[in-house]
């Protein structure tokens, strides 16, 4: 499991923080994030994407609970803080599961970062984020929305609890109207399963108005490929003779490097054409960035209360 802070005290903080924790990919030598502070509201998620990493180094990771004593802990770390830091919500587990149209915690996370100086990215499958539109919008606050295949048989398969793509669409396109910057995670690309669809993702989401896409490979940790052979054998057979051939990064298995590159080639290629940016995950081919950053938090501004 990545530390909850790392040795270095990151440049946002002040001090030893509880839940607002600087983001450490496992230290990856081929990250190209930005220095940035991470904070996720709930532990695991409800969305039981069968691909799923978090999930290797998060117990129980599919029952998704609210972190113990989270207002009190975010609002004594918010304390600590620099104005003009960028927290990212969530690198691990969703900040709009189901749970939170109900339990409200994200809504009051992001109310308690009005008036700092802050700048916020949100990263989510959920379409419980358009309830937040408004708050979104004074919080200068960037939104990506991960799609994996506009297949909704398949994604049923993939995703089991996440919406549909249709409903993530429609809702990537209403925070484009309502004047919320938003992007598109094109994660993760699937051999032999999603990879046919590339191309036609990314066009309907330039058409709901995204202005970044950030494009990321499958990189299968033991438990995630595990769910994967058993969901689809026939399709898992074939990718493993693939990856067979790639390479390990810490964990996690990697497709050959020219597999790869022509894989996100055919996502830029697209972004290219429609004047919107695009960049890679973890991916070693930083040519191959056409974007101010990575993850698309170059989209965010600054609260404007």
């Amino acid at each position: 499991m990545a530390p909850s802070n790392p040795p270095r005290m990151s440049i946002y903080l002040t001090g030893r923080t509880s839940v607002i924790t600087p983001f450490d990919p496992w230290r990856s030598r081929l990250c190209t994030c930005p220095p940035k502070l991470s904070l996720d509201p709930y532990t695991g998620c409800q969305h039981g994407c069968i691909y799923c990493y978090a999930s290797s180094y998060i117990r129980d990771f599919f029952r998704c609970r609210p972190k113990r004593g989270l207002l009190d802990r975010v609002r004594r770390d918010l304390e600590k803080v620099r104005p003009g830091a960028l927290i990212s919500m969530s690198n691990s587990s969703d900040p709009y599961p189901p749970m939170e149209a109900r339990l409200r915690l994200t809504e009051r996370c992001l109310k308690m970062f009005r008036g700092r100086g802050l700048r916020i990215l949100v990263i989510t499958k959920g379409t419980t984020v358009l309830r937040d539109v408004d708050l979104l919008r004074e919080l200068g606050a960037a939104v990506t929305v991960s799609l994996t295949t506009l297949d909704e048989s398949l994604c049923r398969r993939l995703e089991p609890g996440a919406p549909p793509p249709s409903e993530r669409l429609e809702a990537l396109s209403k925070l484009s109207q309502e004047g919320v910057p938003t992007g598109l995670r094109l994660d993760p690309i699937i051999p032999f399963l999603t990879d046919d669809q590339i191309e036609v993702v990314v066009e309907e989401a330039v058409s709901a108005g995204v202005r970044h896409v950030v494009a990321s490979t499958l990189k299968p940790r033991p438990d995630g490929w595990a769910r994967l052979r058993e969901t689809f054998p026939e399709e898992w057979g074939r990718m493993a003779r693939l990856y067979r051939e790639g390479m390990r990064v810490g964990p996690s298995m990697y497709l050959p490097a020219r597999v790869r590159r022509e894989l996100l080639e055919r996502a830029m290629k697209v972004c290219l054409r429609a004047g919107v940016s695009f960049s890679t995950c973890r991916e070693g081919f930083p040519d191959l960035n056409k974007a101010p950053t990575c993850d698309g938090s170059h989209m965010a501004g600054v609260s404007k209360s």
